[in-house]
């Protein structure tokens, strides 16, 4: 017997069926994405509530439930969300590999540091939704490219995501320090300067990473 659908897949918003806008109401869902991006990015991570986002909106928080079930919902929709120039820009099929895994991974990161609180939820919910899903699809197909074993591949390409999202992660810690009291710095870090030698530019890491990546696959591909 096969499984049934909610068994298939997790209960996810990108899974559920999009309720239509209400036609005696100004509110809908890319209204209420857009308001929860501007709290979280406004008021960080920890203000996210669905009466908070009612608030911005101006209307009553029952109202949302109409177009989102949960909190969950919300950080879901608003992680994609901030995502989506980065998708829109992937690098085209006439781009080397290795280009291709260097900018989407830097776009991704890009993404996450304009919005300090993203990548914390991204660490902690599964990446599914439509912007997420076409970056990590741009990444995979690169690697493809390169050859290697199914496993390498799969290997390569969790690490990029590792360093993506641990990058950003540590970036924002960073960046909340940076407007600490200079005796709270001081005692989190030791001297500011020395942040610079804690945290390498990213830059710098993911051309390792992508140099790694590199002779790791072409180990399973002599004949390349």
């Amino acid at each position: 017997m096969s499984e049934s659908p909610s068994e298939q897949q997790p209960d996810s918003v990108f899974y559920r069926p999009q309720r239509p806008r209400r036609s005696e109401s100004s509110l809908s869902r890319d209204r209420i994405v857009v308001a929860s991006v501007a709290l979280l990015d406004r008021d960080g991570a920890s203000a996210l509530t669905m009466r908070k986002v009612a608030a911005e909106l101006g209307v009553h928080a029952t109202s949302l439930y109409w177009y989102v079930q949960r909190r969950e919902d919300l950080i879901d929709l608003a992680v994609d969300h901030v995502l989506a120039e980065a998708a829109s820009a992937l690098p085209g099929d006439d781009v080397p590999w290795d280009d291709v895994v260097f900018r989407v991974a830097k776009q991704y990161y890009d993404s996450f540091v304009g919005h300090p609180w993203a990548a914390g939820f991204a660490g902690a919910r599964p990446l599914i939704g439509p912007n997420a899903l076409a970056l990590a699809q741009r990444i995979i197909t690169a690697l493809r490219e390169a050859g290697g074993t199914e496993e390498d591949r799969a290997i390569a390409a969790s690490a990029i995501s590792q360093q993506v999202l641990g990058a950003a992660t540590t970036a924002a810690v960073v960046g909340g320090l940076s407007n600490a009291p200079a005796d709270e710095l001081s005692a989190a870090v030791g001297a500011p300067e020395t942040l610079g030698i804690w945290i390498p530019p990213f830059d710098d890491v993911l051309r390792l990473l992508v140099d790694a990546i590199r002779v790791r696959l072409a180990a399973a591909n002599p004949q390349r």
